[in-house]
């Protein structure tokens, strides 16, 4: 029983931080002219599949970084960073893109954040 309460506290508290660095996005983003849209946890917390020292994989929904590549969107939100917290951002339509398999598959797993 010990181990699950552990886990069931990490979950707590790595959500907790995904919150802190999703408003630090969102102020990033405001600072910077891009529009935050929306955030969501993939990966082992969000399938419910984590261990007590799993990090938390976010996705990030910002418009107005079509023209950057994957470093460049990460290194506009490098003040936010904190300890693990993994993230990807896309623009919506790549989101919405229908003939992409992996974020397809990211969907199937994707739970929003608020």
């Amino acid at each position: 029983m010990g181990k699950a309460i552990s886990a069931l506290n990490s979950q707590e508290k790595i959500l907790k931080r995904a919150r802190k660095f999703i408003e630090d996005a969102k102020k990033i983003c405001i600072n910077k002219g891009l529009v935050f849209r929306e955030a969501y946890l993939i990966g082992s917390r969000a399938r419910g599949d984590y261990l007590e020292d799993s990090d938390a994989d976010l996705i990030l929904l910002v418009d107005g970084v079509e023209g950057l590549n994957m470093i460049e969107r990460l290194k506009l939100f490098f003040e936010a960073l904190a300890p693990r917290i993994e993230f990807t951002v896309y623009t919506t339509t790549e989101w919405l893109e229908k003939e992409s398999i992996w974020i397809n598959e990211l969907k199937k797993e994707a739970v929003k954040l608020e």
